[in-house]
């Protein structure tokens, strides 16, 4: 008996594979990596290597230089046990670069002035981040860090002057820290951890590295004793006692209604080349205020620099609606993001300052930097891209409608 054949394919198939295979090859050329593209993943590689080789030579650098400070210093080591019975009359703390650093340092600040109540604490800060210090009224104000010879000079000659029992570089990677710990002369000279490139100018250290920067302070704290409230991990600042009556008073100039869902947008710095990475695009930061706009919610924006206002005010005389925060200080604008329902904005100092005061917040920015600066906690969210230039309006605004929801839900269930 005949087997029996197997069943011919339809005529169509081969007419269909056919025009499949031509589309293929009429979309190939547009699969293909654009020129640009291609030169743009090169470059990355080629800054790579650059950055891998600049940091073979400054780490054995910045090690001889922290040993060259500390000539003549104490060096032995100290642990934190061994400062249980210890009190310290006067406390240096230094970190001199911006906004949002010393923000993420403020949960050791909070731990050594809980830790020494009676000491006298100074700071030595940036041009910048010095605006933080009204939010921390236990410290007073020192010298102002320039980098510029006479500023060196003159720490030079103020630091020794202090007599300072214990001096603490917030940064443990700088050098601007391991100098002036080192100039202050202070028998213990603390460092958040040993890094290998500072680690001889001091001899006692608070914790470990920890890749995001409010975690590694926040188990510093935690190992100096000290215990911090309960919750996830966040800078700690002290609002003036009339913060609420601020916040009125500027709510009330720009005619919000007080029960109205209300957002805060940071416009982002687009200042310089490393700003203008990280910066999304105004096109879709417009995108966004108008989407919110006409969802109902009163869209505040936040300008620093006066290129920043300039754009500020482009988005909101193209949005009818859109609000722009008046000019005020860094305690003035941490009153009224404590009134806001959310927070919008790229790894900043205004960022750091909303989830200090408990507002939640949507970070923009890429993966790499919401690894070590992002907000903690369930009533945070991030939108990132490799390029910011890719994050869309849409992501965004539901990213945010997300927030408000789950803000909105724990707040009832909390009730």
């Amino acid at each position: 008996m005949k087997a029996k054949s197997e069943r011919a394919p339809p005529a169509s198939a081969g007419v269909l594979d056919t025009m499949k295979a031509a589309a293929d090859a009429f979309d190939a050329p547009a699969q293909r990596e654009r020129p640009a593209d291609a030169a743009a993943r090169a470059w990355r590689r080629v800054r790579n290597v650059l950055k891998r080789l600049r940091t073979a030579l400054k780490v054995p650098l910045m090690h001889a230089f922290s040993a060259l400070f500390a000539l003549g210093l104490d060096r032995s080591s100290c642990s934190i046990e061994d400062l249980a019975d210890w009190s310290p009359r006067r406390i240096l703390l230094v970190r001199t670069n911006r906004i949002g650093d010393l923000l993420c340092s403020t949960p050791l600040i909070a731990a050594l002035h809980r830790r020494w109540p009676h000491a006298e604490m100074t700071l030595v800060g940036g041009p910048k981040n010095r605006a933080v210090a009204p939010l921390l009224p236990y410290l007073q104000r020192g010298p102002e860090f320039r980098r510029d010879p006479w500023a060196w000079m003159r720490l030079v000659l103020w630091l020794p002057r202090q007599r300072f029992d214990l001096a603490v570089s917030l940064c443990s990677e700088m050098l601007s820290g391991v100098f002036i710990v080192a100039a202050s002369r202070a028998p213990l000279r603390m460092a958040v951890y040993a890094s290998p490139r500072t680690a001889p100018a001091f001899n006692v250290f608070a914790g470990h590295y920890d890749t995001h920067e409010i975690r590694r302070y926040w188990t510093a704290a935690h190992n100096l004793g000290v215990a911090l409230q309960d919750g996830s991990p966040r800078p700690l600042i002290e609002l003036p006692p009339n913060h609420d009556d601020v916040a009125e008073v500027i709510l009330r100039m720009l005619n919000i209604p007080e029960h109205a869902i209300k957002v805060g947008i940071s416009i982002p710095s687009r200042a310089d080349r490393r700003h203008r990475r990280r910066a999304w695009p105004h096109i879709e930061l417009r995108g966004v205020v108008t989407g919110l706009v006409s969802r109902g919610i009163e869209v505040v924006l936040s300008p620093g620099s006066r290129a920043e206002r300039a754009e500020a005010e482009r988005i909101v005389r193209a949005v009818p609606g859109a609000r722009l925060l008046p000019e005020t200080s860094l305690s003035e604008l941490a009153a009224v993001q404590r009134r806001l329902d959310a927070w919008i904005g790229t790894s900043s100092g205004l960022l750091h300052l909303a989830d200090a005061v408990g507002t939640p917040t949507l970070m923009i920015g890429t993966p790499a930097l919401a690894r070590s600066w992002a907000p903690l906690g369930p009533l945070h969210r991030q939108v990132c891209a490799d390029d910011p230039e890719h994050i869309t309006s849409r992501r965004v605004i539901e990213a945010v409608v997300s927030l408000l929801g789950e803000a909105t839900h724990r707040a009832a269930r909390a009730a």
